[in-house]
């Protein structure tokens, strides 16, 4: 892919004249070296130190599940993604991965060859569904109503914007819980936001970290259901993006579900990783044991 041009002087000669130059060897595949990172990296100029989009809901100050919603995240399948999204995030790791990502052919470009992160490393990494009905929903629904329907709370005017809503509006109304013994509705209504706030706040971050699609939430109507749609593939499409566009030298943040990215390198390069013991999912291990 990438080639050097070396000219050293004769070998009777006690000085050495060396030039390396990096670059595709030819531009028809890799056309997007001229903007890209590892470009810059070449040339000497300044590092860049990705900023990682997130913001993890918070449940009384602390950054925990609350123990009353664990069910039904369980019944919707976003139990286990939802506990990695609170792990840390080296930003130095994904910054040097990025480098060596080409959004041409959606590979990293690696010493030892080129590789990727597919659905298989969703699937078994993440524990999200590969398969199963696609993401597909709804795009002119009554949005403020379909909040009052399933939160339970009416956006004001202000508060949302077409179909998104802003972050800090689900966690001022659902930052603790307030439900009545045995009422089973408030229960949903508080977990469909705590997903949607952690929907919008990891699994697909906008750029201003702050604003969430309420597209989403009616994938969150039937927890059942909820479980059965394929967000795995989603959410690799949206990370995937997001690496593309941290690829440019100027993008100094990055969004999507990060942490698999950082679990991906964990995976093939073991000194990297810390040593855990593998969750149970449905009485079955998963086959990583770097998940918490």
């Amino acid at each position: 892919i990438f080639y050097f041009i070396v000219s050293m002087a004769s070998s009777s000669s006690c000085s050495s004249n060396i030039q390396i130059k990096s670059g595709p060897i030819d531009g028809d595949v890799l056309w997007l070296q001229p903007k890209h990172v590892s470009e810059h990296v070449w040339n000497g100029e300044a590092d860049r130190k990705l900023h990682i989009r997130r913001a993890v809901p918070i449940y009384q100050g602390q950054e925990e599940i609350p123990e009353e919603i664990i069910p039904l995240l369980r019944q919707s399948g976003f139990y286990w993604i939802m506990k990695m999204g609170y792990l840390k995030i080296n930003s130095s790791l994904i910054t040097a991965l990025i480098e060596r990502w080409r959004p041409e052919t959606h590979t990293f470009h690696l010493r030892c060859g080129e590789a990727t992160i597919t659905l298989q490393d969703v699937s078994v990494l993440l524990g999200l569904h590969t398969e199963g009905a696609p993401l597909i929903g709804q795009t002119n629904l009554d949005w403020a109503e379909l909040c009052e329907e399933l939160l339970g709370v009416r956006p004001q005017e202000g508060e949302l914007q077409g179909s998104v809503v802003k972050l800090s509006w689900l966690a001022h109304h659902f930052s603790h819980i307030n439900i009545d013994e045995g009422n089973v509705e408030q229960l949903q209504r508080f977990t469909r936001a705590w997903i949607l706030r952690f929907i919008g706040g990891v699994l697909f971050v906008n750029k201003s970290s702050s604003r969430v699609s309420l597209r989403y939430l009616q994938f969150l109507r039937d927890f059942e259901q909820c479980s059965t749609y394929a967000w795995g593939p989603a959410v690799l499409a949206y990370l995937y993006r997001e690496m593309c566009s941290a690829t440019d030298y100027k993008v100094k943040s990055i969004g999507g579900m990060c942490i698999l990215i950082q679990m991906w390198a964990w995976e093939r390069c073991t000194t990297l990783a810390p040593k855990r013991t593998p969750p149970v999912i449905e009485n079955k291990p998963l086959g990583h044991r770097f998940v918490v």
